[in-house]
């Protein structure tokens, strides 16, 4: 009889930030809980990246108003969730999911947007060994031609950025747990706003390094997005792959 082989331990937690009202969608519920091949967006997202056990403990920062929605969600999920509500700014969320974390949690933790439900799972395993002690984050190069508006007037190009040079960042970022919750609490001293959290690592001159993601990883913003996305989702649900 072949002796049972005992579990691998997990190789990093999970934040997933749902606390955003997605204003931009116009959509009649707050865009974590926006309904999407038959499920709420957040649960899509969720499902994915649960199926991986090298995630865990897993914390989701939801809207305050959407605690009772989210809550039932997560009792249809296989793994347990721990829920907490999120704050004004995503750097508050993100503050309050690190707070749940219990203090055995790895040393590394993911930060992922719940509108981002296309999450290449393939590249986690190298994103979180590029994070030990700092920072790292999916991203794509720039494709496209970018253009800098003119500050006088926007409308008027005012040259073009060389794109070699540029990243298209995306989440999940995976961050060295103590240096991040040290970093929040100094940009929350300091009454600094960031738009993503390796923000605060380049400000302290940490090392942020990329790990290449997906173009299918994009954000769910527009009502576009969610046309995509709807279409995506129902093509995998199908079993079909891209």
């Amino acid at each position: 009889m072949c002796p049972e082989q005992s579990p691998q331990p997990p190789l990093a937690a999970l934040i997933v930030v749902a606390a955003g009202t997605g204003s931009r969608l116009g959509a009649s519920v707050h865009k974590a809980l926006v309904t999407v091949a038959g499920k709420p967006l957040v649960e899509h997202t969720l499902a994915t990246l649960l199926a991986w056990e090298g995630l865990d403990p897993v914390v989701l920062v939801g809207h305050s108003d959407d605690r009772k929605q989210l809550t039932a969600l997560l009792a249809r999920l296989p793994r347990e969730v721990h829920l907490v509500d999120g704050g004004t700014r995503r750097q508050d969320s993100v503050a309050a999911g690190l707070a749940a974390l219990p203090e055995q949690a790895p040393a590394v933790v993911l930060v992922h947007d719940a509108a981002r439900p296309f999450v290449p799972m393939q590249a986690l395993p190298e994103l979180i060994e590029a994070a030990r002690g700092a920072c790292a984050l999916l991203a794509t190069p720039v494709a496209d031609t970018i253009k800098r508006a003119d500050p006088d007037d926007p409308t008027r190009s005012a040259g073009t950025v060389p794109r070699h040079e540029l990243w298209a960042a995306q989440t999940p970022q995976a961050f060295d747990r103590a240096r991040l919750g040290q970093l929040l609490d100094q940009a929350q001293h300091e009454e600094r706003s960031v738009t993503d959290e390796a923000a605060l690592f380049e400000a302290a001159c940490l090392p942020v390094r990329f790990v290449e993601g997906s173009r299918r990883n994009f954000k769910i913003t527009t009502e576009q997005d969610l046309a995509l996305a709807r279409a995506l989702l129902v093509d995998r649900s199908q079993g079909h792959t891209a």
